[in-house]
């Protein structure tokens, strides 16, 4: 019988697994239509890692699946997704898998499970987990909670010292970060310390203004209701120097 070759079209996300296994001279594959819809394993390794951190923590005897299974259940009575069926991770589409995901971080941070350094799999929606770190007071690099280290409040734009109790600081970025990175961004400057970090700045809501102590509430309204009260140039947000 002679030799045929054939020519298959992958997506990149199965190359190097496809690699993986030519190496380990597993060769026989099975061909399915390609949906480009379906959830995919980028997605499929992030929903797992996030679950396992989630049993991990719950320290508890029983199967990985079954935490699996309880998180499926919760999500979709949160979301109203019908769970009379529970949803597969080896072939959901990708819009539910993305839901699921953006699920499992919130539930993460709601109930204050650490990810412990390993958290390189929330790069798929990292404003989401700015938004969520500065939310629940966590260093935006490690996702180090304030019990558990010394977090710094990070003015991006730059404020002196002297002028930091007059500034309106509403409408400024922010970065919480353990101290030893507080001083590694004044030595780095904010774009090389985000590009080696994968991180970014957010702007802080009124009520985390007050919470970490930036102004007081009083202050705010005073501000607010003077109509003589003036922004100088020197309080407007500007880029780190």
């Amino acid at each position: 019988m002679s030799n045929k070759e054939y020519v298959v079209k992958v997506s990149d996300d199965d190359v190097e697994e496809i690699e993986a296994m030519l190496q380990r001279q597993k060769t026989l594959l099975t061909a399915q239509q390609y949906n480009p819809n379906k959830i995919t394993r980028p997605q499929q390794k992030i929903a797992h890692a996030l679950i396992r951190d989630v049993d991990d923590y719950s320290n508890n005897e029983r199967f990985l699946q079954n935490t699996e299974d309880d998180l499926k259940k919760r999500f979709c009575i949160d979301v109203g997704y019908p769970f009379d069926r529970l949803f597969s991770l080896s072939n959901c589409s990708k819009d539910l898998a993305t839901q699921f995901i953006s699920w499992l971080v919130e539930y993460c941070f709601h109930y204050d499970i650490p990810f412990d350094g390993k958290d390189s799999h929330l790069d798929f929606d990292m404003n989401r987990k700015m938004f969520l770190s500065a939310l629940h007071n966590r260093c935006f690099v490690t996702g180090a909670r304030r019990q558990d280290a010394v977090l710094h409040i990070h003015h991006v734009n730059v404020v002196g010292m002297g002028k930091r109790k007059k500034v309106d600081h509403r409408g400024r970025y922010y970065m919480i970060l353990r101290a030893e990175l507080h001083n590694e961004i004044h030595q780095l400057g904010y774009d090389a310390f985000c590009e080696k970090w994968h991180v970014g700045a957010v702007k802080l809501a009124d009520e985390q203004i007050i919470q970490y102590g930036l102004m007081t509430k009083k202050l705010m309204n005073e501000r607010d209701s003077d109509t003589d009260y003036e922004i100088k140039d020197w309080q407007l947000p500007s880029k780190e120097g």
